[in-house]
């Protein structure tokens, strides 16, 4: 399973040079201004403990000195956002309408803390360990950390949790574990100035 995990995540290495445009549903979250957008959604996460926050804050200020006058980044994200999602469960643009996703909000809302719930009492005790591997440009929408099951065993384990929620909403795309550290302005992206940034934070 972490050879699959390594696989699906090779394009980590690959470096990231010359210019390029944020993608297009950026636009949904973030404004072009760099604020952020009123966007609606629903998703199952693990909040970091304390010293985890203080690592990822420790990065996002890496990030933010790296690139604070490249006018590419969005709002910092604040500490009380900050999570790594395990299963998404009710997005709009997994909608056709608004009233599609306003179903499927009730619908889902009352199976997903069902879920919640049973994880939270067959799991109790058992712990899985991510370790950090890369941070990365994520679909020219953000900038993330990838994070990565230590053993098989825990990613066994973690795979099994994301699985529970598939009943609740099934997903057109794999777990990826990852904490989202700051968002992109929406617009055209320096990659040379992306990329060395990057290469700065990975070493530092």
């Amino acid at each position: 399973m972490l050879l699959d995990y390594e696989q699906r995540t090779a394009w980590k290495y690959e470096s990231i040079r010359g210019s390029f445009h944020t993608a297009a549903s950026l636009s949904n979250k973030v404004n072009s201004d760099g604020s952020y957008a009123s966007y609606p959604g629903s998703t199952v996460v693990f909040r970091p403990g304390k010293q985890c926050l203080q690592v990822v804050q420790m990065m996002q200020k890496v990030l933010l000195y790296k690139l604070k006058d490249s006018n590419m980044l969005a709002a910092p994200l604040p500490a009380s956002t900050i999570h790594m999602t395990l299963h998404d469960l009710v997005s709009p643009e997994l909608c056709k309408d608004e009233a599609e996703y306003k179903n499927k909000l009730v619908t889902s809302t009352g199976k997903a803390v069902a879920v919640v719930n049973s994880i939270r009492k067959e799991y109790a005790g058992r712990k899985i360990t991510l370790v950090a591997d890369r941070i990365v440009n994520m679909a020219s929408k953000s900038l993330v950390l990838l994070l990565k099951p230590r053993t098989e065993e825990e990613y066994g384990l973690l795979l099994e949790m994301y699985h529970r929620f598939d009943a609740v909403q099934d997903l057109p795309y794999p777990l990826i574990p990852h904490i989202t550290l700051a968002y992109f302005k929406p617009g055209m992206l320096d990659g040379d100035w992306l990329g060395e940034s990057l290469d700065f934070a990975q070493i530092l």
